[in-house]
Parts: C-alpha cells; structure tokens; sequence
C-alpha cells in the first residue's frame, strides 16, 4: 500500500484530524473552563510564537519538496531529449555504427519504460537499464572519426551520451532518497506541538473551539500531506511520468521503420 497515494490520504487526514478533536474533548473533560481560561493570555503569547516558527519550517520543507519535485521533472526531460539527440545525431553516421547506436537507443529508451519506472516505485533501479546504458555510452566513444566532420559530430554526440548519463545517474538519486528522517520527525513533532497548544483556552462555546482545532489540524495534516506527495517524485498518485521517453521513443521507431537503418525483427510495436 502507498502512503502518497489519494485515498490513503484522505483516510490519514481524517483520522489525524479526529485525534485531534479527541485530544481537546479529553481536556475539556479533565481540566475546568475556569482554568483553561486564565492560561488564555500567556497560552496565546507561546502559541503564537510556536505557530510562527512551525509555519516558517513547514513552509520551507514544503517549497523543497515541491523543488524537488520540479527537479525531478527537468532531470526526466534532460535525460531523454539527450538520448534523442544520440539517436538523431548518430544518423550522419556510418551505416553500422549508426544502427548500432540507434538500436541501442531504443533497448534504452524501452527498458527505462517498462522496467526501471515501475522498479522507481519502491526506490529501486533496473540493472538491466543501468546495462542498455552503459552499452549505449560505450557504442558512442567506441567510434573513430575519419574526417573532420565526424570529429565534430563526435564530440557533440560524446557529450549528449554523458548528458544522458548524468541525468540518468541525478533521477536514480532522487528515486532512492526522500526527505530525511529528521525533517520528518520535527515536522510531525511540531505539528502535534501546535495542536496541543490549542487545548490551553477554554472558549464558553466549545463548538466554536472545535471547528477552530479541527481547522488547525487539518491544515498541517494538508501540509504534511504536500510534503509526503511532492517530496517522492517517483512513487505515488503524483509521480513524474516517462512521458518524454514515450514521446521520443516512437519517433525512434518510426525512424527505424521509415528510415535506411532496419528494425530490430524482436521490438515490440
């Protein structure tokens, strides 16, 4: 089962929330209004302080996740229009080092499709990918230029194929990782720190209090909930997607098809 997944959040923010509400019924029982009221100046002073320090840290947590997600996104499109640039390049090749070159392009642009992205999904990676790379940058440096004008283009190429690489290398990276340990225990721990804090006032009218925690918690819920979504890119509802891989693919094989480089008998259609 998915945490960042739609449904499970709702089901997780609406139990957070209850537990909140919970709290505050439990302290309302416990501890008079009378009491709860005369902590009412010193309580609004602290809560203000610790919801100003726990805004600022949540709104920055927030904004990296989301940058992170962002990243992620650039990294995906890099890493693919860097293999297109390979295959379209490679056709001012000689004949055989260009099929070579493309056929590889197109393992590449496959494996990462249907093997690495959903491996992406428990922060995994695909050997045989990492490999249909590996074979690919080897393919473009293997080449000897023998004019001048095959020295330029191999240079360009050569550069393309590292881009790919770097790319490929910085979107396994931010599959396998996430936001650390300790930024989540501060968020949760100040997230629980705010809520509790709206307990020390005792309003005559406790519905209106009620609405005001459940509001409370909520939000932070919402909050933690962006973080948790945003700060994953590859796993969940919202997740990059190998669209540009896809997009690109079928112009490798239509190339392939229509173009003076045959197709490989075995890829699929």
């Amino acid at each position: 089962m998915e945490i960042d997944s739609y449904l499970v959040a709702f089901a997780v923010i609406t139990l957070t929330t209850l537990l909140a509400l919970a709290g505050l019924v439990i302290v309302r029982r416990k501890v008079p209004v009378v009491t709860l009221a005369s902590l009412h100046e010193v309580g609004g002073y602290l809560l203000s302080v610790i919801g100003t320090m726990y805004a600022v840290l949540l709104g920055l947590i927030v904004v990296d996740a989301m940058t992170r997600f962002e990243n992620a996104q650039q990294n995906t499109l890099q890493e693919a229009n860097a293999l297109a640039d390979v295959f379209l390049l490679s056709k001012q090749y000689p004949a055989a080092k260009r099929a070579e070159i493309q056929k590889l392009c197109i393992k590449y642009a496959e494996d990462v499709i249907e093997k690495e992205w959903p491996a992406m999904d428990s922060g995994n990676l695909s050997a045989e990918c990492r490999q249909s790379a590996i074979d690919l940058v080897n393919a473009v440096a293997s080449f000897e230029p023998s004019s001048n004008k095959e020295q330029s283009l191999y240079q360009v190429v050569v550069q393309e194929a590292c881009q790919m690489w770097d790319n490929r290398h910085a979107r396994i990276y931010t599959a396998s990782g996430g936001l650390p340990e300790a930024e989540w225990a501060a968020l949760i721990i100040g997230g629980v720190a705010t809520v509790v804090f709206t307990y020390f006032f005792g309003l005559e009218n406790f519905k209106a209090q009620v609405a005001m925690t459940a509001m409370v918690a909520l939000l932070i819920a919402l909050n933690l909930y962006l973080v948790l979504l945003f700060g994953y890119p590859h796993s969940g509802d919202l997740k990059v997607h190998p669209r540009a891989f896809q997009s690109h693919l079928e112009v490798f094989r239509s190339e392939m098809q229509h173009g003076t480089v045959p197709m490989e008998p075995n890829l699929p259609e």
